[in-house]
């Protein structure tokens, strides 16, 4: 039975599910969630539809699951790709966990007002570098410098990361990786995997970032 993914018709916390979703050759719907019609209806059945009263949702036969960290982490476990180690196990979670708290620094930074302009400018010339460039310069290298966060081989941990880095290189101006090679180096090897590959220049590729 094919995965269910109900999200905004945009990226946003979603698009981490659909490249892992794609990586792992599974088949999956994805359901776009409009306010005034699914997903009030969802938000109404209550916390065993929608825990919280958020997406993504993940619905796994009769199973569902919200919180993109979480759902990223059950399908990395489910499929395999989730390392055995209990201590390596903890670090990709917790990888993905920091994925989402650069996430989250992304969208303070959206909007089209002074403030937010002035708001990009100093994340870009601040922790952009100092924190996230940095702190993902540094795993890569505890890593063996091997193209992967944890381990020897792809971890829901890459894409997760991956993901948050596209939307700000890509939408955050001035944000390039500037003297992080190792950091770009990863983002350039992830984005060639075939089945990503594939998927970016796909139709199902959602244009809109949030």
């Amino acid at each position: 039975m094919a995965y269910r993914l109900f999200y905004w018709a945009l990226q946003g916390r979603g698009e981490q599910v659909r490249l892992l979703l794609n990586e792992l050759g599974q088949e999956y719907e994805d359901i776009h969630v409009v306010k005034d019609d699914n997903f009030t209806k969802m938000k109404r059945e209550g916390p065993g539809t929608l825990s919280f009263g958020s997406v993504p949702m993940l619905q796994d036969g009769d199973f569902t699951l919200v919180q993109g960290p979480v759902i990223m982490n059950y399908l990395g476990r489910k499929h395999g790709i989730m390392p055995s180690d209990f201590q390596a196990a903890a670090k990709t979670e917790a990888m993905v966990l920091g994925a989402e708290d650069m996430r989250m620094a992304y969208f303070r930074l959206l909007g089209d007002d002074d403030r937010a302009a002035d708001r990009r400018s100093k994340f870009v010339e601040g922790d952009w570098r100092d924190r996230w460039l940095s702190a993902w310069d540094g795993l890569l290298d505890l890593n063996g410098d091997n193209g992967y966060l944890v381990g020897s081989s792809l971890t829901q941990a890459d894409l997760a990361v991956w993901d948050a880095l596209d939307a700000i290189v890509n939408r955050i101006e001035g944000a390039g990786f500037g003297a992080f090679g190792r950091v770009e180096k990863f983002f350039e090897s992830i984005g060639m995997r075939p089945a990503i590959a594939a998927y970016l220049a796909s139709d199902k590729r959602l244009g809109k970032k949030r």
